[in-house]
C-alpha cells in the first residue's frame, strides 16, 4: 500500500482510511495543505477517546467531500 501522506501518519488514521474505500479516495485527492489539516487535526486531541470521534468524524466528511476539518 502506497503511503497516504509523504511523511508519517498515524496508523490508526490510515487504517479507517483503508477500511473506508471512498473516503480513502476523497483524502488521497486533497492537496497536502487540507491532508496536514486532518492529520493535524487527529493528532491534536489529548484524549484516545476524542481520538477516537476525530478519526471517525474525518471519515463521515471524507465521504460528504470536505476538503478540512
Amino acid at each position: 500500500m502506497r503511503s497516504l501522506v509523504p511523511w508519517s501518519s498515524p496508523d490508526d488514521l490510515a487504517r479507517a482510511l483503508t477500511a473506508a474505500p471512498d473516503a480513502l479516495s476523497a483524502y488521497e485527492v486533497l492537496s497536502f495543505t487540507h491532508r496536514k489539516e486532518y492529520v493535524a487535526w487527529v493528532e491534536s486531541a489529548k484524549r484516545s477517546a476524542t481520538r477516537s470521534r476525530r478519526i471517525e468524524k474525518t471519515v463521515e466528511m471524507l465521504e460528504e467531500g470536505r476538503k478540512a476539518p
